[in-house]
């Protein structure tokens, strides 16, 4: 298969790959567009969400279009704002206009279409939705009823070029590869052929909850088509701003930055009236706003959007005022406070109110938390952890530099001074930072979380105790492929290859882009000269994750350990947001 990255003729790059990959847009909308050649898993095809379930549910409507007796996909073009896709002489394009239900479908040759549906909410695997298809308006419309409460029906209007269609009015079996792989079961699912367009070159869907409404999208985004497509090239030359671009020289190396910052645009999500909702974590499954994820993305999304991101970050601050987490991140308000360094704008008060309640965390001069609430979720790791210290000093120090009454600065500035002091006690030795503490011992055992608390509180450690810490870390975690470990490689709790949904690998061998990203970041920040090699092979691990491996232009969640593959969820969103801000460092 041969996969294109074209942003304009002066940036494009081309290369032949051996695995099938596929491609994924989005409408800015908390909507998605996910194709393989085939399908090979219950989470691809189109899915929508109503504004009010944003970041909490998302629904299935297609499961796939196919062209009637077409040949393999044999090349994938990524024009940043639509693809096209070639099978033989065959050519398919696909669009999701921005904050528009819409799904545009065309070919440059006249085929018989066909449209499989599966109405559901995304996480439910049962078989048991129901259609009803008719025509109203020289549309067809079809009526999609399904078993959830808070969408228990809605409506997809098409427009085609051709009025000739059939209704096989058929259920097929899929067996989905893709999930079988990872272990995520259902491995099999019914899927209803519910249209056959003939003789058509373009179909305008629309999705809505009402008929009307989905009748009138549909008009309306075919009859303004051009302008739709004109609007979208305009949007994605801001990827590439004038000023304050990084002066990258390799071409690959330049498209995938743009690719990371698209991928990072994509996953931003906004309501009709384009306010913004939150971030996605990830697409496919992971359509949920998660804190420590979205803060940890908020430097490059500031690059994309300003007003956006502040947005974003005053509604973190918000959330931490009222008590609420998600996903159990303990680290997540840790990250949100960090992110004060690049918006100070924001009025004192609330930032102040917020690091006090984070506050109530710490106890004799360490911060405490609850079992997997960091980002190494899936295990037990000690109740005092290196990067939640490293943010409660910098929570510490932002505290003492902002409140204005100086009782308040004196006492917060003592117990970043005193707290540095113990937290260096305790987890240095010297040659390594420990990963926890418990109260009585300290876990030495090798994971990249130093990187992070590196990143949150530089001033933990001394430039030269930074560079021993480092240096005697990367040989315990690097993996010969650009990568680190989550844990030592020569830990009995190592594990070589992904296990897919079962989380066995997670943190104990997989490798996760974001980690990777960031560590070399910091590594080019603590010195680059010295680390310049572990920071050249990890940025291009990145790259070939991004350009030509998995979802095409996405930067996947982790690889397995063994060697560089696109695994877990296939768009990550802090996996692009780092590989951007490290290119943004070193160029």
């Amino acid at each position: 298969m041969k996969i294109i990255h074209y942003f304009n003729e002066n940036n494009r790059v081309a290369k032949n790959v051996e695995k099938e990959n596929g491609f994924l847009l989005t409408n800015l909308l908390g909507g998605y567009f996910w194709l393989a050649e085939k399908p090979t898993s219950r989470y691809q095809g189109w899915f929508f969400t109503p504004s009010w379930l944003a970041g909490n549910k998302i629904f299935r409507i297609l499961e796939n279009i196919e062209i009637e007796g077409s040949l393999a996909v044999n090349e994938i073009k990524n024009n940043f704002w639509q693809v096209e896709r070639k099978r033989g002489e065959a050519s398919e394009t696909f669009f999701t206009p921005s904050f528009l239900n819409v799904l545009v479908y065309e070919t440059t040759l006249a085929s018989d279409i066909k449209l499989f549906f599966d109405a559901k909410e995304s996480y439910n695997n049962q078989n048991s939705s129901f259609y009803e298809i008719f025509e109203q308006d020289g549309l067809v419309v079809i009526k999609c009823q399904t078993t959830d409460e808070a969408m228990p029906e809605f409506f997809v209007a098409i427009k085609a070029n051709s009025t000739i269609y059939e209704r096989p009015n058929q259920w097929i079996e899929r067996n989905y590869s893709f999930d079988k792989n990872r272990n995520s079961a259902p491995f099999e699912r019914s899927v209803y052929l519910a249209l056959k367009f003939k003789n058509s070159q373009r179909l305008v869907l629309a999705v809505a909850q009402t008929k009307d409404q989905a009748i009138e999208q549909a008009q309306n985004a075919t009859r303004h088509l051009g302008s739709l497509k004109k609007k979208a090239r305009k949007e994605i030359k801001n990827l590439w701003p004038f000023l304050n671009r990084p002066n990258i020289k390799d071409p690959e190396l330049k498209l995938a930055y743009l690719c990371a910052k698209n991928s990072l645009r994509s996953c931003l999500v906004f309501n009709e009236k384009k306010k913004i909702k939150g971030l996605y974590a990830g697409l496919p499954w992971f359509f949920q706003f998660w804190q420590r994820d979205t803060a940890l993305c908020l430097t490059s999304l500031k690059a994309l959007n300003k007003s956006t991101s502040q947005t974003i970050w005053q509604n973190l601050i918000r959330d931490i005022i009222r008590g609420e987490k998600n996903n159990s991140a303990s680290d997540g308000w840790g990250w949100a406070i960090k992110r004060s360094d690049i918006f100070q704008e924001w009025h004192r008060k609330f930032l102040l109110t917020a690091i006090q309640e984070f506050e109530k965390s710490a106890s004799q001069n360490l911060f405490w938390h609850g079992q997997r609430s960091t980002w190494m979720d899936t295990i037990d790791r000690y109740p005092a952890t290196i990067e939640l210290q490293a943010l409660f000093l910098a929570a510490c120090h932002t505290a003492s530099k902002n409140f204005e009454f100086w009782r308040k600065k004196f006492f917060y500035d003592n117990l970043e001074d005193d707290s540095h002091i113990l937290i260096k006690e305790k987890f240095w030795n010297g040659q390594a930072l420990a990963d926890g503490f418990n109260g009585q011992s300290a876990d030495f055992t090798a994971r990249p979380n130093a990187f992070l608390a590196y990143h949150s509180y530089p001033k933990l450690l001394t430039k030269l105790e930074w560079e021993k810490c480092f240096a005697n870390l990367l040989p315990r975690l690097w993996l010969e492929w650009g990568g680190l470990a989550t844990i030592d490689k020569y830990s009995p709790t190592f594990h070589n290859e992904h296990s897919g949904e079962t989380p066995a690998s997670y943190h104990q061998g997989d490798s996760w882009f974001f980690i990777n990203n960031l560590a070399a970041l910091v590594l080019a920040k603590a010195n680059q000269k010295k680390f310049k090699p572990y920071i050249e092979q990890i940025t291009k691990a990145s790259m070939q994750d991004i350009l030509w491996q998995g979802i095409v232009g996405h930067h996947s969640e982790l690889s397995s350990a063994r060697n560089l593959q696109a695994e877990g969820c296939l768009c990550q969103a802090w996996s692009s947001a780092l590989f951007v801000e490290l290119l943004q460092k070193l160029h």
